[in-house]
């Protein structure tokens, strides 16, 4: 049986209320409604019925309500005795946060939609990233910005200390393959018009754009912090761009459930003095 409909039912039978209800769990009272009705025909029963301008539970709800409780609370209990969050995290920040303790990095989907959607589910507590929504049950917090810059390998052939737009232009790019509403980070940033680039190889990791770029006499465009991580190791010229580009945006997003939460809210804490260490 489905968690979700537990809980929908228990916060239904203790506000005797579909409205009251939805509030609590952030839905809107047609799904929690809905809910309700997929969960009487799984087990073949009804719930609720109505009174005057309310709804009043049944005796079978009486009897679920009491067992129902007992199980949320034995499973919720083991969920927090582990105090883990499972967290997605863009590649480009990932390894600010691997000393945080009691989070879990899951593998990041690339479709910008199911970062949101697994918010919602549960599937993951918290994302890392520079996606934006305008969801209402979605909270987005501010967490850093920073350049991008054009990186490349110290021996190139042509770039040496210093790159315009023409040598950019001329250059054949390794690209960074996301992309968010039809658009590359490229596209997203430039503040200018822009031409097209010569494309030599797309990668959808931003770790092998930087290493592909170390042994090959092409360039490429990954945020700046990332870009000095690695350059030592991987021998990358780090160059200003000559494109005029706005700032990567980080964010923070988060279910509102969890805007009160005191453990998640101590997370939140831990990630910002990170990043705010990090810049500093």
């Amino acid at each position: 049986m489905d968690l979700n409909l537990v809980r929908t039912f228990l916060s239904v039978y203790r506000h005797q209320s579909y409205t009251l209800a939805a509030n609590e769990l952030n839905l809107t009272q047609p799904a929690t409604s809905a809910a309700i009705k997929r969960l009487e025909n799984e087990i073949n029963k009804q719930l609720f019925i109505k009174k005057g301008r309310g709804i009043e539970p049944t005796s079978q709800a009486h009897y679920l309500a009491n067992h129902f409780q007992i199980a949320v609370d034995t499973i919720e209990l083991a969920l927090e005795s582990k105090h883990d969050f499972a967290v997605y995290c863009t590649e480009s920040a990932l390894y600010e946060i691997t000393n945080i303790p009691n989070i879990q990095v899951l593998n990041q989907p690339h479709e910008q939609s199911l970062l949101f959607e697994h918010l919602k589910t549960r599937q993951v507590d918290l994302v890392i990233d520079t996606v934006t929504t305008k969801d209402t049950s979605l909270i987005i917090e501010e967490l850093y910005c920073e350049p991008a810059v054009v990186i490349c390998a110290k021996d190139h052939k042509t770039i040496q200390g210093t790159i315009t737009k023409e040598m950019f232009y001329n250059a054949r790019h390794i690209i960074y393959s996301a992309r968010w509403n039809g658009l590359s980070g490229f596209e997203q940033m430039a503040k200018e018009p822009i031409s097209q680039r010569d494309v030599a190889l797309n990668t959808s990791s931003i770790s092998s754009l930087a290493m592909l770029v170390s042994q090959t006499n092409h360039i490429g465009l990954i945020s700046v912090s990332f870009a000095k991580k690695w350059s030592e190791q991987l021998n990358l010229q780090i160059l200003p761009s000559p494109i005029e580009l706005q700032e990567i945006p980080y964010h923070l997003i988060y279910h509102r459930r969890y805007l009160n939460d005191p453990k998640h809210k101590k997370l939140r804490q831990q990630i910002h003095q990170c990043f705010k260490k990090s810049m500093a």
